[in-house]
This record gives C-alpha cells, sequence and structure tokens, in this order.
C-alpha cells in the first residue's frame, strides 16, 4: 500500500468526501489506516476496498475517524481563550443583551476546547454562565464525540492546565482518568458535522463566537477557503472567529476583517461592505487620517445616512466616463440606467443591478464600463465562471483593462489555479505598478509555494506602495470590495515577519 499510485483514488476520495488531505508525510498515515480497515473487514484487495468504500457510507466513516487527528488538550493556546473570554465576549454582551450568546467549537474533537471555554466563563460569570451563554462544539468523527459527551480524560489532556481548575473541575473515576463535573458538562452540547459536508441543521445557522483552532492545517488551500467561508456566514454580526496561532496566514482576507488585539489575531464580522465606486485618485490627494479605513454599510437605524451619501456619490460622475470617447454619441438614457446600477449596487441590490447591465449590453455592446461593473458584482456574488467569462470578453475588447486582470487572477486563485493567478497579477502589476493587491496576492502564493525570496520582494512592495498612500490603486473604478488597508498592512508584515525568522 506504499505507492503513491494505489493511494491516489483513496486521496480523491476523503478529499472530497471530508476534506481532509494525505500528501506528503500523511500518506504513510493514509497507509497503515487503509491497511488496519481492510485486515478488519477482511479485505485483501485495494480495488475490492474502494468499491466498499464507495457503496457503504458507515465504513467511509469509520476510516475517516481512523485517520482523523485528535490531538488536543486542555486550555490549548490560552492566549485566545483569555482574549474571548475578558475581552471578545463582554464587547458583544454590552452591545447583545436580547438572547444567550452562542459559542462554536468547530472540530472540538475530544471535547477538551469546549470544556475549557465553559471552566473559564464558570470562573468569571459564575452560576449565571449557564443563563448567559450556549455552547455548541462539533466534530465529523462520532467516536470522539461519544467520549466528549462522557468527558473522562487521562493525564495526558491536562497538560495545559492549572491545579486548582483541575481539583474544582474534575472528579477521580479511577485508573488515571477524570470525569468533567456535571454542572460544566451540560453547558455544552455535543454533535458530528462535517464541516465539508452538505447543509449544516437549523440549529447550526447563527453563532456570535466560533472557534475554529488547529483544524484548517490538515485541509489543502481550497477546502480551507470554503470551509472558512462557511463558518463566516454562521457568524452574526458583530461577531468573532478565532483560528489556531499558526492558522491565521492560512485563510483569505475579505471575508471577515482580521484584528490584531495586542500580540494576537481574531476575525471579525463587520456590516456588509457597501459597495465603493473606485476613481482614479492623485496620491498627494489621499489624507494619511484615510489610512486602514473601510467603508462599511451602515445599520437599518442609519439608513438615512446612507441614502445621503449614495445620492451624493451617484452625483459625483467618474472621471474616466466624462472623458470616455463614447460619451458624444451615447444615448442618454442609457448614461441613466447606468447610473441606476451603480446606485443599485450600492444599495446592495446586485441582481437588480445586474438586470440593467444586461439590458445596457444589450443595448450597446461597447459599453466597457457595464461589462466592468458587471464582472465586480458577479465576483462578489461568488459566480466565479460567469465573472471569468465577463472578464475575458472585456480583455478582448480592451487589453489593458486592470480590473478584468484582478478579477480574473482572484477567480483562479480561488480555483486553485495558481500559475494563471500569478500570470494575471502580474499583468496587473506591468499595467500599474502601483498596485498593491496584484502585489499582495502574488506575495501570498509565492509564500505558499515557498519561493520566500520572491514572496519577501513582493510584501514589501505592498507595504511601499500602502505607505505612499496608494489606497485606491488595486483596480479601476468598479473594483467590488472595499478593502482595509490597515489589514493588509498587518499580514505583511507579520508574513515578513515569519520570513526573516526563517532565514
Amino acid at each position: 500500500m506504499s505507492g503513491s499510485m494505489t493511494l491516489a483514488p483513496f486521496k480523491e476520495l476523503l478529499l472530497r468526501t471530508c476534506g481532509h488531505s494525505f500528501e506528503n508525510e500523511r500518506a504513510q498515515a493514509l497507509s497503515a489506516g487503509l491497511c488496519r480497515r481492510m485486515a478488519e473487514r477482511g479485505v485483501d484487495e485495494h480495488a475490492a476496498y474502494l468499491a466498499l468504500l464507495l457503496r457503504d457510507g458507515e465504513e467511509l466513516h469509520r476510516l475517516t475517524e481512523l485517520l482523523t487527528v485528535n490531538e488536543t488538550y486542555f486550555f490549548r493556546e490560552p492566549e485566545h481563550l483569555k482574549l474571548m473570554v475578558d475581552t471578545l465576549l463582554p464587547a458583544y454582551m454590552a452591545v447583545h443583551k436580547q438572547r444567550p450568546v452562542r459559542i462554536l467549537s468547530a472540530g472540538c474533537s475530544y471535547g477538551e476546547e469546549p470544556y475549557s471555554i465553559a471552566i473559564l466563563l464558570r470562573e468569571r460569570f459564575g452560576s449565571e454562565s449557564e443563563r448567559l451563554f450556549a455552547i455548541t462544539a462539533v466534530d465529523i468523527d462520532s467516536v470522539a464525540i461519544a467520549g466528549a459527551r462522557k468527558g473522562v480524560y487521562g493525564n495526558s489532556s491536562f497538560r495545559g492546565m492549572d491545579n486548582v481548575l483541575h481539583e474544582r473541575y474534575f472528579r477521580s473515576c479511577g485508573q488515571g482518568k477524570f470525569q468533567v463535573v456535571e454542572s460544566i458538562r451540560k453547558l455544552v452540547e455535543f454533535d458530528v458535522l462535517n464541516l465539508l459536508g452538505g447543509s449544516y441543521p437549523q440549529k447550526m445557522q447563527i453563532f456570535d463566537m466560533i472557534l475554529y483552532r488547529n483544524v484548517s492545517i490538515y485541509f489543502p488551500v481550497q477546502v480551507q477557503r470554503e470551509i472558512f467561508g462557511r463558518l463566516a456566514e454562521l457568524l452574526s454580526e458583530g461577531g468573532g472567529l478565532l483560528v489556531g496561532a499558526a492558522e491565521t496566514i492560512h485563510h483569505d482576507v475579505g471575508i471577515l476583517s482580521l484584528v490584531k488585539q495586542n500580540s494576537l489575531f481574531y476575525y471579525h464580522k463587520t456590516a456588509p461592505l457597501v459597495f465603493e465606486e473606485r476613481r482614479a485618485t492623485n496620491r498627494n490627494s489621499v489624507s494619511k487620517r484615510t489610512l486602514g479605513r473601510v467603508v462599511p454599510a451602515a445599520p437599518v437605524h442609519a439608513a438615512g445616512s446612507v441614502s445621503q451619501r449614495n445620492r451624493e456619490q451617484e452625483r459625483q460622475v467618474d472621471e474616466r466616463f466624462r472623458k470616455e470617447p463614447h460619451r458624444s454619441s451615447r444615448k442618454p438614457d442609457i448614461k441613466a440606467q447606468f447610473d441606476e446600477a451603480i446606485s443599485l449596487a450600492h444599495n446592495l441590490r446586485h441582481e437588480k443591478s445586474l438586470a440593467i447591465l444586461d439590458h445596457i449590453i444589450e443595448q450597446d455592446p461597447s459599453f466597457e464600463k457595464a461589462y466592468c461593473l458587471k464582472g465586480s458584482l458577479l465576483l462578489s456574488a461568488s459566480r466565479y465562471d460567469e465573472a471569468r467569462t465577463v472578464c475575458e470578453n472585456i480583455l478582448g475588447r480592451d487589453p489593458l483593462c486592470l480590473e478584468a486582470c484582478l478579477i480574473l487572477g482572484i477567480v483562479a486563485r480561488q480555483n486553485s489555479n495558481d500559475d494563471e493567478a500569478l500570470r494575471r497579477f502580474r499583468e496587473a502589476i506591468y499595467l500599474k505598478s502601483s498596485c498593491w493587491l496584484a502585489h499582495f496576492y502574488t506575495a501570498e502564493i509565492l509564500f505558499a509555494q515557498r519561493d520566500l525570496k520572491r514572496a519577501r520582494s513582493s510584501f514589501e512592495a505592498t507595504l511601499k506602495v500602502l505607505a505612499n498612500g496608494e489606497l485606491k490603486e488595486h483596480g479601476r473604478a468598479f473594483f467590488p470590495l472595499s478593502f482595509n488597508a490597515e489589514q493588509f498592512v498587518v499580514i505583511c508584515r507579520h508574513k515578513l515577519s515569519l520570513l526573516q525568522k526563517n532565514g
């Protein structure tokens, strides 16, 4: 079972069904696990066992459980737990007082993490913690979940735990085993869940705080992004998502805001971002006070201010549009329709905006800005294939369209086609050397490929452009995302510090 060709179909099956990758050093664990299950089932041929896995979901689940890494212990990475309990939760509760705060431990293994949370909450809030919080913990391994519900642990699980807390919250049950006390066990609800599986159950539709720590390191990049995106959707506005100390760099930016609190990082969910029309801005006109600001959509109670801002944006016609060669010959009603499409995009009514853009393109196929806005909206909606088609159409008409190159690069990156993504980002940099977003994504890809020298150069280029105030130099008129420049500065500096440690 050691040959890579023999393992290939098993790797593909496990990647597709549970998201786990068994490349490089993990291939040996896969080989050993297959041998064990085949022996237990009395199957001699690899092809026969593969056929069994394909028709027997229970056997596939047993193999997955055997291969799942469940190494954990109480109060692992305690700084993140203290950040959540002492800082993030009190801040969230000060604003949201109407219901218990819902906490999710995703990939909880045998339960050490959620029980650690429950203990810290009990220490801080006393018996009120039962009323103030609801903790849900999930894992793909049903054996681990069964063990977590019992709450019985050996000495190895307590290597990060204070003796006082051990004595207070655990009772000896013989032979070096200790059980979590009932008052803590009842604070946590455990369930079996494949994070990459179908739709999540109804009771998992909204959480205020999510811990997804030391799980994604076993997944390939595309699976990491998919699961991270799904968890982000579960997060309530104002909520936080914590990953392991070694995992911050694995997750894409743009979905949630990366926040630095002292020396720790976590992700924060803000209100949906208003579609911001990007305009060419002179470097000297960018105030240093705006560095790092992001334009969030105002909450419902401030809807009037959003409308006022949108009316102001609609009055400010893009300079390139006014100078466009076809402007004098374009029908006035098309200009009015396009202004309406922009206004709808500002108000996050993307489907209506797309319908108007399609109508504009049908009337005037030469109207490039309609294609650019359409490609941006499709990218925002994660309709990547459609966005790619639109942007390829744009480049067929205008090979020098920076925005189209950027969108195609991001689409390629989402599809794990790093070679294509690099090509598109390099095209963007060629078209505009100060396009910091292209520099950043180039650096991220090179970093993942372990091309450390070139990654360092690209991260440094990103910082240099941002330091010069080029906050909007990532695209042309209608790039879909409002980026928090300070967030990118923090990430670049973090990556450069890692590169420096690695020589």
